[in-house]
């Protein structure tokens, strides 16, 4: 998509193989200095559990599960099934005014 060909500045392959969660345990860090990317653990991670990054902004993490899977599913070509969207799942698939994001735009307002 357009949304996606803008926010695209490099690949690299620590962060390339890291899965999506709606509830992240871990955010990607960049140096300001030399491009370095680092991974930083956002609460503890037990033994056996994936190590994930959220593609939403901090933003978007917070609307409805209808909201974030929509947009998801029209940049990433994925419907997600993270333990946040399978606890939300009886929640009603609405997406109000203040939740909507324009993939125009290159931040959400957030509310």
């Amino acid at each position: 998509s357009e949304w996606y060909q803008r926010r695209v500045r490099g690949l690299y392959e620590l962060q390339s193989k890291l899965n999506h969660s709606c509830d992240p345990n871990v955010q990607i860090v960049f140096s300001s200095s030399n491009h370095e990317l680092s991974v930083e653990a956002l609460r503890d991670i037990t033994e056996k559990e994936e190590v994930c990054i959220s593609y939403l902004s901090c933003c978007q993490l917070d609307s409805s599960r209808h909201s974030r899977r929509k947009f998801l599913l029209e940049n990433y070509l994925f419907e997600c099934e993270c333990r946040k969207c399978a606890a939300q799942i009886n929640d009603p698939d609405v997406t109000s005014d203040e939740e909507e994001y324009d993939s125009d735009e290159e931040e959400m307002e957030c509310t």
